[in-house]
């Protein structure tokens, strides 16, 4: 009896169709993470703020204030159609009552006092001190933004309806003065107008390796430069931006964002698609033959898909089909370029918490925070593609062997392995049966006999079930008689 060896799971990777390419790469890789090699259910919510954040909340910021006594105390913030809300003494109070959503936050040093700065576009710019019972209007601002950024010492800020082409700039460390200086003009403040004449407009900015990256619909600009008269901006080669601004996320000296065709990468004065295309299940609208399958990337998911850069990953929650609210959280991991995609309840936004900000909390459309980790995990799904073992002949597998744990909670667990080929299948369970939780890894086989041409293993774990692989994975065949 032969044996067909999957040394070890990677995440999903569609690039070379259903039959051709590396067997431990996934052609499905839902709810579960392949680090190390080994195929485990990825870690579940748990409750943060139990109670949802009313109003319909549709971003999440963390904002960090550091009393006299050195005490750090962090704030919850939600922002919403109706206002910003922040969570205090138990209870979501309300900081400021806005008409629009569409929040920007940005924290910032003065002095020796931490603030607040936030906007939407459409209302008066906001300041919040984490002391006061609401936030004030910042005063000298000359207009109204809803993108901030810290740039050399200043805030930047853009995103004014009525101005949505111009780009601020205050003061050195001075929010409330954004007046220039004939005197002096590299400590004065200013602005500088960005228009494509494309119909594009600002959608996101954010600082890195030193410059400041302006996203735009349709393309994307750098400003370069440490004070007013020395300020340069150049358009990144490209021809790339993207309507989904609240995707935009760091990662050393690197931008990322999601585009209609992939994830954007802003490196220095380019502007390019990651290269490795393993997901045109969702990124290219041609790949899916079925009608209306609702596996892409929606045409809408510039007013919802959100982004964030957590412990080297980048994390997208984005729609699927015609969807207009995000159903499903893209997870890209920077060092082993590998996607896992996982349902995250409708998540609306992304933040960073704790002291080291080891956190990541996630702001679901229900309006209730959780963070990452605890709860019990979403039902898990690894399919391999279709495998020939290098031969067009008839051949029989005879059974499934893999080695690992499965943990249960109160009731048996169980994950079903369906072994398919082009004559038919068979599914086999793979169950622990201690009402407690297995803890050690243990030998699972499982026999049958089925013949065919060519063979996919697929491997499901049931809701509230914890597994872990940590051998691979082998496929016992013989010669076909």
């Amino acid at each position: 009896m032969g044996r067909y060896v999957i040394p070890y799971f990677e995440g999903e990777d569609e690039r070379l169709g259903e039959l051709a390419g590396n067997a431990a790469a996934a052609r499905v890789a839902r709810n579960v993470t392949t680090d190390h090699g080994r195929l485990a259910s990825a870690a579940g919510l748990a409750d943060y703020i139990a109670e949802a954040a009313p109003g319909g909340a549709e971003s999440l910021y963390v904002f960090c204030e550091t009393g006299e006594d050195g005490v750090r105390t962090e704030y919850v913030l939600t922002g919403a159609a109706d206002g910003v809300r922040v969570w205090r003494d138990g209870q979501w109070q309300l900081l400021f009552a806005g008409t629009a959503g569409g929040w920007g936050f940005l924290s910032y040093k003065k002095g020796a006092d931490s603030i607040l700065i936030f906007g939407n576009g459409v209302d008066e710019v906001q300041v919040w001190d984490g002391q006061a019972e609401s936030s004030a209007k910042l005063e000298g601002v000359p207009a109204k933004g809803k993108f901030f950024a810290l740039h050399y010492e200043r805030v930047w800020m853009c995103g004014d309806a009525e101005n949505p082409d111009r780009l601020y700039y205050s003061r050195m460390l001075n929010p409330n003065d954004w007046t220039g200086d004939a005197v002096t003009p590299e400590t004065g403040g200013g602005f500088v107008d960005l228009p494509t004449f494309d119909g594009g407009v600002i959608t996101n900015l954010y600082s890195v390796g030193g410059d400041l990256c302006i996203l735009k619909s349709t393309t994307a600009m750098l400003l370069y430069g440490t004070s007013p008269d020395n300020y340069q901006v150049t358009r990144m080669s490209g021809e790339m931006g993207t309507i989904a601004g609240r995707t935009a996320a760091v990662y050393g000296q690197t931008g990322y964002f999601v585009t209609a065709h992939g994830i954007g990468v802003q490196s220095g004065t380019t502007i390019s698609l990651l290269d490795d295309r393993k997901l045109p299940r969702l990124f290219d609208g041609d790949y899916c033959e079925e009608p209306d399958c609702g596996e892409g990337l929606s045409p809408h998911f510039g007013a919802c898909a959100a982004g964030i850069c957590f412990r080297e990953r980048l994390w997208f929650a984005l729609p699927l089909g015609q969807e207009r609210k995000n159903s499903v959280v893209l997870e890209y991991d920077l060092a082993r370029e590998t996607y896992m995609l996982h349902d995250f309840g409708g998540a609306v936004g992304f933040a960073r918490a704790g002291q080291m900000r080891e956190k990541l909390l996630v702001l679901g459309a229900d309006g209730v925070v959780r963070a990452l980790g605890g709860g019990a995990p979403a039902p898990g799904q690894w399919r391999t593609p279709w495998l020939d073992f290098g031969s067009s002949e008839e051949k029989v597998a005879r059974g499934i062997v893999l080695y690992g744990r499965i943990e249960s909670e109160g009731d048996a667990a169980c994950v079903a392995v369906t072994v398919e080929s082009d004559r038919g299948k068979k599914v086999r369970r793979l169950c622990t049966r201690d009402a407690v939780g297995a803890e050690k890894n243990r030998y699972f086989r499982r026999g049958f006999r089925l013949g065919g041409r060519r063979f996919r293993i697929d491997i499901c774990a049931e809701a509230g079930t914890r597994f872990c692989f940590t051998g691979g994975m082998e496929l016992l065949t013989e010669e076909f008689r």
